[in-house]
């Protein structure tokens, strides 16, 4: 039951959320309907942007025929695709028109060219890109597509400006040779991640489920170690032990080694299931990272808060019946706070706050700072001193208890 079953967990947990955590971790690809009416450089512009995307897709036919905008409006209608794109004919002829228009206006500012006449000639009107979105789309992701579809749009027509420059004070000054090199963004950004490593790691179903359901086995040690407590005060055997010459806690401490033993190889047995079970069943292999010191004492630290929450638990409770559902119901509820069951970061903000004082977060937290960011046990002390802190709080409470409450039942 101890050993068996929760590797069993662990494997059944990661096959149940494997679809789900992956369209969850993983960058979605939104297949958009590209019509490129203008069959002219901005057109191909921007659907050369989509296709350079790792986000979008782009399809410009439908049944082998080439879009209209009439299929990819009833496409997008019908629901079988979230957007459509229609870029109009004549999209780059109206813009080169105004752009030159533009720089023959500034130009002519400078006494280049004929300004009465230039200013006398009307921009033309603006280029209309249709966008059709499917009612269920979030504004987000509409923010997102406008946002690239004006990105392709700005680079084009500012790399277009600066040629036509180039161009019109090469004809006003026959001396002027202007740069070989074509305009450059001067701007850029450059993505880090202030982690232990330079990419971006979020845990996928091995990466969570073998730490969470290790934690979770830990804790739950609650249920044997409470029902032996109470066998022993029920049964005489804990009488006969306080006759003997030695405090109290020396006996409890005795049975907190066992149980220690326990918890280091179900996590030995849940550790060895996520590197050698579940790349069998096609799930990832888990990676343990590269501080094993580091690992280990995460390990005690959690197996010392587990035991002790037990110990507490089980002097506290007077029954079975008591000590076997406060113990499994309060650890179930620590786990849900903790984000063992869903992921810290999928939780809205209060449940967030509320995470933070569940044992079961510190531990998994530390974990993650071990398998995903490469930590050490520097990077993890803070969640190794909690947990610590957490074990001598609650045998602090077992021995004040035990002190002033009769050990045996009446």
């Amino acid at each position: 039951m101890l050993f068996i079953m929760p590797v069993v967990l662990i494997v059944i947990s990661s096959l149940m959320q494997e679809f789900g955590w992956s369209s969850l971790t993983k960058e979605p690809s939104i297949q958009v309907l590209f019509v490129n009416n203008d069959q002219d450089s901005l057109g191909t512009k921007i659907q050369s942007g989509f296709k350079g995307s790792d986000v979008f897709g782009v399809v410009d036919s439908l049944n082998g025929l080439p879009l209209t905008e009439a299929s990819a409006k009833n496409a997008v209608k019908k629901g079988e695709y979230l957007v459509a794109i229609v870029v109009p004919k004549g999209a780059t002829r109206t813009m080169r028109a105004n752009v030159r228009l533009s720089v023959a206006k500034t130009l002519a500012g400078f006494g280049l060219g004929n300004p009465t006449m230039v200013n006398s000639i009307a921009f033309r009107d603006s280029v209309d890109v249709t966008i059709y979105f499917d009612p269920t789309v979030k504004k987000t992701f509409k923010n997102a597509l406008i946002s690239s579809v004006r990105e392709n749009y700005y680079k084009f027509q500012t790399d277009w400006v600066f040629k036509t420059f180039n161009q019109e004070i090469a004809i006003q000054m026959p001396m002027y040779k202007p740069p070989k090199e074509a305009f450059k963004e001067i701007l850029k950004f450059k993505e880090v991640f202030p982690s232990y490593r330079e990419v971006e790691l979020i845990p996928n179903t091995t990466q969570h489920n073998v730490p969470a359901w290790t934690i979770f086995a830990m804790f739950f040690i609650v249920i044997p170690l409470t029902q032996s407590l109470i066998q022993e005060r029920e049964g005489g055997s804990l009488f006969r032990l306080l006759t003997m010459p030695v405090p109290y806690m020396t006996l409890l401490m005795g049975k907190v080694g066992v149980y220690l033993m326990v918890c280091l190889v179900q996590t030995v047995a849940m550790l060895l299931a996520g590197i050698l079970l579940l790349p069998l069943c096609g799930l990832p292999m888990l990676v343990l990272g590269d501080d094993m010191a580091g690992l280990f004492v995460m390990t005690l630290a959690v197996a010392m808060a587990a035991v002790g929450y037990g110990l507490m638990v089980g002097t506290i409770a007077k029954t079975h019946q008591q000590a076997a559902s406060f113990g499994s119901i309060s650890v179930i509820i620590l786990a849900a706070m903790g984000g063992l069951w869903v992921p810290i970061y999928l939780m809205p903000p209060f449940m967030r706050s509320l995470a933070m004082f569940s044992p079961l977060n510190w531990s998994i937290t530390g974990y993650y700072s071990i398998f995903l960011r490469g930590g050490s046990l520097w990077q993890i002390a803070p969640q190794v001193f909690k947990l610590l802190l957490f074990s001598l709080s609650t045998v602090i409470v077992t021995a004040i208890y035990h002190k002033y409450k009769k050990p045996l039942n009446s």
